[in-house]
């Protein structure tokens, strides 16, 4: 059945079997595992990612898969088939790279305001690569903001383990895995050099967001994400959430409000238009929307279309 399902082709030759559920996770499996994988992504180009749902012979792809890459309390319909299969093996990543707390570093437009997520705290970095405390309980998405792929730091982690994890089942590809992770982290440090220099000029700048996808890249990048939703894309901002925008891009001179092609840019393209500045579009890396941009590529077009709106 697995042979038959797209993405699955390797898997009749005895190829490992990996299955993950949005293009940054995918991107990783195809890299550390190369020849030796046999991808199935659970989305398309262009859907909301946080609402995946399974049919079926998803369910069972992923119950018979060699190995998954999950992020607790991302997506329920993945969570659920997870922990209805025994013996499964499983990439946690909120195990293996430090993940943030839901709301943490969030850039408040005024007290009391709870649905901004972006930077306040910049710069702050943890040292330490675990995770601690925190489950799929609490927000839809759990107490963690599932987005880490904008920082192409932790990216790397999540691939050295990747490597690591494919090593233990595959033992005759570990150095193969073991050379592609080292080879794709080698590149993802010089693309965190490349950014870091880009937005070097525009610290503590700020940029509106439909939802707030891009903590990591605040973080890392010290910029100041205001997201119009919080990390659910579904939630719909109050009408004094929105006064409060407005006075903002006046207060500050914000020249663009960024829509994501993967949520309705109803909202972001209101907003503008209301206070008479651009609506732009920004890739928040959920699938991948054009098979000649790769992760490394989307993560340089955003780079560019944000300063590019603040000079």
């Amino acid at each position: 059945m697995l042979a038959a399902c797209g993405g699955a082709e390797g898997a009749a030759d005895g190829g490992l079997t990996v299955v993950t559920s949005c293009y940054p996770l995918a991107f990783l499996a195809t890299r550390v595992g190369g020849d030796r994988v046999s991808l199935i992504d659970l989305t398309n180009p262009g859907m909301d990612s946080h609402g995946l749902e399974l049919s079926v012979r998803q369910v069972v792809q992923v119950q018979q898969a060699d190995l998954v890459l999950q992020i607790p309390g991302f997506q329920p319909a993945l969570d659920e088939a997870v922990s209805s299969a025994e013996g499964l093996e499983v990439v946690d990543v909120s195990a293996v790279t430090q993940l943030l707390a839901y709301g943490e570093g969030a850039d408040h437009i005024h007290e009391g305001d709870a649905e901004a997520d972006g930077h306040e705290d910049h710069g702050a970095e943890s040292s330490d690569g675990g995770h601690e405390g925190g489950g799929p309980e609490g927000h839809d998405h759990g107490p963690l903001d599932p987005h880490f792929w904008h920082d192409p730091l932790r990216m790397a982690e999540v691939g050295d383990a990747l490597a690591e994890h494919l090593a233990q089942i595959a033992p005759e590809g570990g150095e193969d895995f073991s050379s592609a992770a080292a080879q794709l982290r080698t590149e993802l440090e010089e693309l965190d050099e490349e950014l870091a220099s880009r937005y070097e000029e525009h610290a503590d700048a700020p940029f509106i967001t439909s939802h707030a996808a891009y903590t990591y890249l605040a973080q890392r990048y010290h910029l100041r994400q205001i997201g119009i939703a919080g990390v659910d894309p579904e939630t719909e901002p109050s009408p004094q959430r929105l006064l409060e925008l407005e006075r903002l891009i006046e207060d500050e001179g914000v020249s663009t409000v960024f829509f994501e092609t993967t949520a309705s840019p109803k909202v972001a393209q209101t907003l503008a238009e209301n206070v008479g500045i651009e609506a732009a579009e920004l890739d928040n890396l959920e699938t991948q929307l054009d098979e000649q941009q790769d992760y490394p590529a989307v993560m340089r077009s955003n780079s560019r279309a944000l300063i590019e709106s603040w000079t």
